[in-house]
C-alpha cells in the first residue's frame, strides 16, 4: 500500500516537470526556432518565394521530430526512467531512435516537390540520405537534451532551496516548541497540588498561583525573544522553585543560590527554566527528594551546578540525556555537560553562554 502511495506520488511530482514554473517558455522558444530554421533553409530561390503551401510541408518534416521528442521528455524521461523503470526506458529509447528517423526521411521524400531544398536529395545514395537524416536527427536531440538538462539543474536548484527552507522552518518550529512547551505531567500535577493547597485552604495558596502564573506567563510570552535578562531568568526561575516548595509533599525541596552580577547580561529564554522543568517532572514525586540549582555568574557565561537527591531514579541517565540534547536545541550549539551519580545522589555540571549585547532582545 505504502509502495504504491509512494509511486503515485513520485509520477505526479514529475508529471509535468519540463513544463512548470515557466519552463514552457523553453519550449516554445526552441520550437519557434527550429520551426522558422526549417521554413526559411536556404533555397535556390528567394525568401519572399516562400509561400503558405512550402510552410506547411516544412513543418510536416518537423512532426516526427517533435513527436519523438515530447514522447522522450513527458513519458520516457518521467515514467520510465525516473520511474526506475531503466530497461524499459532504453530499450523504447533505441527503438525511437531507430524508427523516427526512418519516419522523418520518409516524409521528406513525401514532400521532396514541395521544398528545393530537397530536391538535391534525388541525386543521394540512400545510405548517404539515411546516414544524414540520422545525423541531423541526433543532433537535434543532442540539443534539445541539453535544454532538458538545463530545466533539471534549475528544477534541482529550486527543490534544494525548498528543502533549505523547510529545514529552516522545521528547526523553528521544533524550537518554538521547545521553547513554549510543557510537560503535560508536570502540568497536571502542579495543579492538581494547587487544587490541594486550595482545598486545604492555605495561607500560601494565592500566592502559589501567582507564582505558577508568573512562569506560565514568561514561558509563553517571552520565549519569542532571542534574549532576555539573566536576571528575569533567574527571577522566573526563583518563582518556579517557590511554587514547587509550597506543593503538599515538596516542602522545601528546592534551592537556588546565585553569585554573581547580573546587570548588562542577557540569556537565551528558558535555558535554565527548562532544565528545572525536566527533573520536577521526572523526580519529584519521592517524599526524599530535594534540589539545589547554585549558580555562579561569571563575565561571559555563568556555571550551572546541579545537586539532587532521590531514592531511587531508574532512568536517570536517558533523563540527563535529554535535558542535555535538548539545551544544546535551545543554545543552538554543544555546551559541556556532565553527570555524575554517587548512590541518591546525582550531580550535574554545564555552562551556558551569556550575551552583553541587548539589541538582540527583539
Amino acid at each position: 500500500m505504502i509502495n504504491n502511495y509512494i509511486e503515485r506520488e513520485i509520477r505526479r511530482k514529475n508529471r509535468g516537470v519540463y513544463f512548470k514554473k515557466g519552463k514552457w517558455i523553453f519550449h516554445v522558444v526552441f520550437l519557434t526556432l527550429i520551426a522558422i530554421i526549417t521554413m526559411v533553409k536556404p533555397t535556390e530561390e528567394s525568401l519572399h518565394k516562400l509561400n503558405l503551401e512550402k510552410g506547411l510541408a516544412s513543418l510536416c518534416t518537423l512532426l516526427p521530430f517533435v513527436t519523438f521528442f515530447y514522447f522522450y521528455c513527458l513519458y520516457l524521461i518521467p515514467v520510465c526512467f525516473k520511474g526506475n523503470q531503466r530497461k524499459k526506458f532504453w530499450q523504447l529509447l533505441i527503438i525511437s531512435l531507430i524508427v523516427f528517423p526512418l519516419l522523418d526521411l520518409a516524409i521528406e521524400t513525401a514532400f521532396r516537390n514541395y521544398l528545393p531544398h530537397l530536391t538535391a536529395q534525388k541525386t543521394k545514395s540512400w545510405v548517404a540520405l539515411l546516414f544524414e537524416t540520422y545525423k541531423e536527427f541526433l543532433s537535434n536531440f543532442t540539443g534539445f537534451t541539453s535544454m532538458l538538462f538545463i530545466m533539471e539543474l534549475m528544477e534541482e536548484i529550486r527543490t534544494s532551496k525548498e528543502i533549505n527552507q523547510n529545514e529552516h522552518q522545521l528547526a523553528l518550529t521544533e524550537l518554538n516548541l521547545l521553547k513554549t512547551h510543557m510537560n503535560p505531567d508536570f502540568m497536571v500535577r502542579s495543579l492538581d497540588g494547587i487544587i490541594q493547597l486550595s482545598e486545604e485552604k492555605r495561607q500560601d495558596a494565592p500566592e502559589a498561583v501567582i507564582h505558577f502564573s508568573d512562569v506560565l506567563r514568561y514561558r509563553l510570552y517571552r520565549s519569542v525573544n532571542k534574549l532576555v535578562p539573566l536576571s528575569e531568568e533567574l527571577q522566573q526561575l526563583g518563582n518556579l522553585f517557590r511554587f514547587q516548595n509550597t506543593v503538599p509533599g515538596q516542602e522545601q525541596a528546592c534551592s537556588l543560590e546565585t553569585e554573581g552580577d547580573t546587570s548588562t547580561k542577557y540569556i537565551i529564554p528558558l535555558a535554565l527554566i527548562n532544565m528545572a522543568e525536566a527533573l520536577l517532572t521526572a523526580f519529584s514525586r519521592s517524599q526524599d527528594w530535594s534540589l539545589l540549582f547554585y549558580i555562579l555568574i561569571e563575565a561571559e557565561e555563568i556555571q550551572v551546578a546541579i545537586e539532587m537527591t532521590y531514592d531511587g531514579a531508574p532512568g536517570a541517565e536517558a533523563v540527563f540525556e535529554t535535558i542535555h540534547h535538548d539545551l544544546k536545541r535551545l543554545l543552538g550549539t554543544d555546551v559541556i555537560f556532565t553527570a555524575e551519580q554517587a548512590q541518591n545522589a546525582y550531580s550535574i555540571r554545564t555552562c551556558i553562554p551569556l550575551r552583553i549585547n541587548s539589541t538582540a532582545l527583539s
